[in-house]
């Protein structure tokens, strides 16, 4: 499985830079992004930021968050460990932070 980064180019940068190659920057049509996602059978994991999110419809948001295959996982300076707790045991399945 491949791990893909939703976002602006500020926000996709560092990622890529890190070797990611399967990068989605929407412009105006984020539903697009998201069908192209899906439909990319390698895709396991989603990062995005708070910003993207928020540009979501309600029920997108709540779409996405139930999203198994695949999971998506929103960025946010504030998250708490907690939270990223979490995502990560809804990304693996494995509780890491024990």
């Amino acid at each position: 499985m491949e791990i893909a980064i939703l976002g602006d180019s500020k926000f996709v940068l560092g990622f890529q830079l890190a070797g990611i190659r399967k990068v989605f920057e929407p412009k105006e049509k984020i539903m697009e992004s998201i069908e192209q996602i899906k439909q990319d059978k390698e895709i396991g994991i989603v990062i995005m930021d708070e910003e993207t999110m928020a540009m979501f419809r309600e029920h997108e948001r709540v779409m996405i968050d139930k999203s198994v295959k695949p999971v998506f996982i929103v960025m946010s300076e504030k998250a708490s460990q907690d939270n990223l707790r979490k995502m990560i045991i809804k990304a693996i399945g494995i509780d890491l932070m024990r």
